[in-house]
């Protein structure tokens, strides 16, 4: 029979992976859980319970955390503190500042006819009073652990709910800062609405929190110590009547009397002592080999982790190492080409007079240094060539012959034009020279 828990909620920050994976049942994670830690029984899933809020259908908490994360950025200007940062108070003490929990989860006793309204009702209350607000609420009512694995009947079930709590101001992207007292109105919020009894306060008891892993180490442990009691109790009790020894031993010698009774008592504790050692122990062993074997294999989801890293590093390594064998090969390649076209073009120019080669040489220049239009200097040296020829159309013409081997298509056009304006300023220069002269 279920024992009725004490109202309470136990919040902490959310591991997004493993809640999300607790609270779909995937068939890999009820694989990898012990018995002894927690136990689900899939033919009682079908009376668990799903709320999700309005807007997070579809929205996994991995997307909502990221969004959280860029609504922090946004409204503060800075990003999310993510890990825990130590530091130094004015004392020279370390301290170490949490990071920030934006995501959170709360665990809820609840009772065997606590009603999905109930929750909403409490959650709603939470939210008017502090503005936080509840994303996601799954009701567990196929946990839970057998006392004696080897009988079916010590079924403990253990109802409970998961509240995925929204721990960020949408108005300031601050969280939410409740103190000790507001934390303690919770626990009362929650009692009143669920119509449970309060779980002492933390001050009353001086007991921190345990993870439900050791809450059931420790209740078996405690389970030991009230058989341990009883047995002892029982034997001061017979040594306490003992004082009838004498008539209640007569009387024993017929299997009658009192003390007949006591001594079967005490038998039958002391034969079925052993056997609920025997099995707590068991019990009690194989939950740490459970734990040791789910580190195990943590460690070794670790060690994949940094070997499939390791082997992307030495990948992109590799990749990185090419792909400068390549860029050296195609600098060796320009640098090729470059002093192959610089030994062609001496050679090239050699072959032409020294005016037209300074024209041609202006040219590359002009075109090689980008501007608009000849400067100055090209102008002169073109000038000087075709100042040598009596037809001027026929000596840009010879120029930007001489130049093709170094122009591109559009590049011929450009030089056409400049040597286009060059012999009608050389030739407007020879009409104002024979106007002068007519004059005089």
């Amino acid at each position: 029979m279920a024992t009725i828990a004490k109202a309470s909620e136990h919040i902490k920050p959310c591991n997004i992976a493993q809640c999300e994976r607790h609270n779909r049942r995937d068939e890999d994670y009820i694989k990898s859980l012990d018995p002894a830690r927690i136990y689900v029984r899939l033919e009682l899933t079908h009376n668990n319970e799903i709320y999700i809020a309005p807007g997070m259908e579809g929205v996994t908490l991995q997307q909502h955390y990221d969004y959280l994360k860029a609504l922090v950025k946004e409204k503060t200007g800075r990003a999310m503190q993510e890990k825990d940062v130590e530091y130094k108070d004015k004392n020279g003490k370390t301290r170490v500042r949490k990071g920030s929990s934006p995501i959170r989860e709360g665990v809820v006793n609840i009772k065997p006819d606590t009603k999905m309204d109930d929750l909403l009702n409490y959650v709603n209350r939470v939210h008017e009073k502090w503005g936080i607000r509840a994303i996601q609420i799954h009701m567990h009512r196929d946990e839970g652990h057998y006392e004696n694995p080897e009988d079916k009947s010590t079924w403990k079930p253990n109802f409970h709910a998961h509240i995925i709590w929204d721990w960020i101001d949408h108005q300031t992207g601050k969280s939410f800062k409740l103190n000790a007292e507001d934390m303690s109105q919770i626990q009362d919020m929650v009692a009143e609405t669920l119509e449970m009894e309060r779980g002492k306060r933390k001050e009353e008891t001086g007991v921190e929190h345990l993870e439900r892993k050791d809450f059931i180490l420790a209740n078996q442990r405690k389970q030991s110590a009230e058989l341990d009691n009883e047995i002892a109790e029982k034997r001061d009790r017979l040594n306490m009547e003992n004082g009838n020894a004498i008539v209640s031993g007569v009387a024993n010698l017929f299997g009658k009397g009192k003390y007949a009774d006591i001594e079967k008592e005490n038998k039958r504790l002391k034969e079925e002592l052993p056997k609920q050692k025997a099995a707590m122990q068991r019990q009690y062993q194989k939950a740490l080999d459970a734990e040791r074997n789910h580190h195990t294999q943590q460690l070794a989801e670790k060690d994949k982790q940094i070997e499939d890293l390791l082997g992307k590093y030495k990948g992109e390594v590799f990749r990185l190492q090419q792909d400068n064998q390549e860029k050296d090969r195609i600098i060796r390649l320009k640098d090729s080409i470059i002093n192959d076209y610089r030994e062609r073009l001496g050679h090239y120019l050699s072959t032409l007079s020294e005016l037209l080669r300074g024209a041609v040489k202006a040219v590359i220049d002009y075109i090689q240094s980008g501007y608009r239009s000849f400067s100055y200097r090209q102008e002169c040296d073109v000038k000087r060539y075709m100042n040598s020829q009596p037809d001027k159309e026929k000596a840009a013409g010879t120029v930007l012959n001489a130049s093709l081997p170094f122009l591109k298509s559009d590049e011929h056009e450009r030089v056409k034009g400049q040597l286009s304006y060059i012999v009608q300023d050389m030739k407007e220069e020879r009409q104002q020279t024979l106007s002068r002269g007519y004059h005089m």
